[in-house]
């Protein structure tokens, strides 16, 4: 580990409380252009955290040369470089970024994006009261070159207005334990948050998890402006694709079995993290989660033959379940017409 500590008064507007978690792996193609424009923001952090994940390229190398001595002193930016020998994969990194910021808000951040000059400030500034634990924003969709795709991040994700704004009302959580809106590469959080977030589950993504530790004991706020230009190229690690007609045919074809193993496994993590007290649940929230555990493990374990899970799937149905704990009948056809 080597951390260069600057000290040096500066003329930028620098945040002192602002902490950037970058996380890197292979990423020499793209991550001087994320740098600089961590560089060009209009409210500056006092800190950048670089964890890299074993990275066998020249990834490094480039963030050395960006991020020079004399930049960093003018900026007036403290920068720790972590780096371990053998990949643990991004949630165990971002966990590793996280815990060795010092800021009280943090802004995650990956290797491959462009953040818009106004993102740090406008994140920093939604943070409007203490129950705020996070807050995310919208994305701008990009290919490898850095073409605007013509789609947004959360059109991508399908997400519409209604469930959005639920997302930041009293009853978030139950909108996020259906599925995720927050994509880590557009948050910021309260350090609070990733300490009563840590360790995190192997089961969940850290953002997800981020996301639903963050709705159980507080608020989630969104910017809707499109905050960073998104970059989709073909060694992602985590993206975002728009469900097309064609893709959600195609995802019908997929098995349903290691796509509720996951799910089953993430939510009874979850129910004993509730359980034991390491993450703070109302009793409403608890059974929500108990309530959405059981139904996974009910669609877990249908039948292999789509006859002969009809009358589960119909249960599940009329009990008002699916709309309840899942996506309604979007989730119905899927369950009644994957493979196993």
């Amino acid at each position: 580990m080597a951390s260069t500590v600057v000290t040096s008064p500066t003329p930028h507007i620098v945040a002192a409380d602002v902490s950037v978690a970058l996380c890197t792996y292979n990423g020499e193609k793209f991550i001087a252009a994320q740098l600089e424009s961590i560089l060009g923001q209009s409210l500056l952090p006092s800190q950048i955290v670089i964890s890299d994940d074993g990275s066998t390229d020249k990834t490094l190398a480039v963030v050395k040369s960006v991020l020079t001595p004399a930049r960093l002193s003018a900026a007036g930016i403290t920068l720790t470089t972590l780096r371990r020998d053998k990949p643990m994969g991004v949630t165990k990194n971002f966990e590793t970024a996280l815990a060795a910021c010092t800021g009280e808000f943090i802004s995650l951040c990956d290797q491959d994006d462009v953040w818009h000059p106004e993102r740090l400030a406008r994140l920093r500034a939604a943070f409007s009261s203490d129950d705020v634990l996070l807050v995310h924003s919208d994305a701008r969709m990009v290919d490898t070159d850095g073409v605007p795709l013509g789609q947004t991040l959360l059109g991508a994700l399908g997400a519409g207005r209604r469930e959005l704004l639920r997302e930041q009302g009293p009853r978030g959580f139950e909108v996020l334990v259906r599925r995720n809106l927050v994509t880590g590469a557009t948050t910021m959080v309260r350090r609070n948050l990733t300490r009563a977030a840590m360790p995190f589950p192997a089961s969940w993504v850290h953002d997800y998890w981020l996301a639903v530790v963050a709705a159980l004991g507080g608020r989630i706020v969104l910017d809707r402006g499109q905050l960073i230009d998104y970059r989709q190229h073909e060694a992602n690690q985590i993206g975002a694709t728009k469900l097309t007609p064609r893709k959600a045919l195609e995802m019908l074809g997929h098995s349903r079995r290691a796509r509720h193993e996951a799910r089953v496994q993430r939510l009874a993590d979850l129910a004993a993290r509730c359980d034991d007290g390491s993450v703070v649940a109302t009793t409403a929230q608890r059974t929500f989660v108990a309530e959405k555990l059981s139904h996974e493990r009910t669609r877990l374990a249908l039948p292999d033959s789509r006859k002969a899970r009809l009358p589960a799937i119909w249960r599940e149905f009329f009990s008002g379940r699916y709309h309840r704990f899942s996506r309604g009948m979007r989730d119905v056809v899927r369950d009644a017409l994957s493979p196993s």
